[in-house]
Formats: C-alpha cells, sequence, structure tokens
C-alpha cells in the first residue's frame, strides 16, 4: 500500500516558542504507532512518539490526521536548518518513514537602533 502524506508546516519556524504541525495519512492510525524526530546536523534531537498523548495527539485515527506537538524552548539550540522525519510502525513492527523534510527555524529577535 502506498501511504501518502501530508504535511503543514506554519509559515515562519521560530526557535524556543511551541510548534504544532498537522500531518494526514491516508490509512486508518487504529493499528499504528506515529514517531517523530527532529533533529540537526549538531547533535540536537527531540524525538516524539503517539504513545504519549502530549506529544503526538491522533485526532481522527479513521481520518488518519494528527499533531505533533513540540514544548516551547525545547528547540532553544537547534540549527537554522533542521530536519524533521516521521514515521509509522505497525502492530507487527513493520516500520516506514512517511515524512523526511527540512525545517527552518528562524530567530524570534527584533533588533533595533
Amino acid at each position: 500500500m502506498l501511504i501518502e502524506t501530508n504535511i503543514s508546516l506554519p509559515n515562519k519556524i521560530f526557535r524556543s516558542n511551541n510548534l504544532d504541525i498537522d500531518g494526514q495519512v491516508n490509512v486508518d492510525l487504529t493499528d499504528y504507532t506515529i514517531e517523530a524526530e527532529l533533529f540537526d546536523r549538531f547533535g540536537s534531537s527531540i524525538k516524539l512518539s503517539s504513545l504519549v498523548v502530549t506529544e503526538i495527539e491522533i485526532i481522527d485515527e479513521e481520518d488518519g490526521t494528527f499533531t505533533l506537538h513540540f514544548a516551547k524552548n525545547l528547540t532553544d539550540l537547534f540549527h537554522l536548518n533542521s530536519y524533521l522525519e516521521i514515521t509509522l510502525t505497525d502492530d507487527d513492527d513493520k516500520e516506514q518513514t512517511i515524512y523526511f523534510g527540512l525545517i527552518q527555524f528562524e530567530d524570534d529577535i527584533y533588533l533595533r537602533s
């Protein structure tokens, strides 16, 4: 089965802020675990799992909709160019990467002269 994924990223992503990323897949999520990792090439990493409701919230299992919740201040030290990987694992422990992409952070700084 070909799994199609739709990820909605905010227009601007600021380090040190809460970050919610909405997603949708074309499968029923009842028998799946979703895991996500936000990481950069310098060793910063945050791992989330749908087994923890406050990390990955399944909005509608049948429709395949979910939201990733990255808590405030967890991204303080991330490089401006980071990466997001999302995987699905079924009941037989078969894991499939459904999304891999660049996350571009911005600093929430206003320079005044």
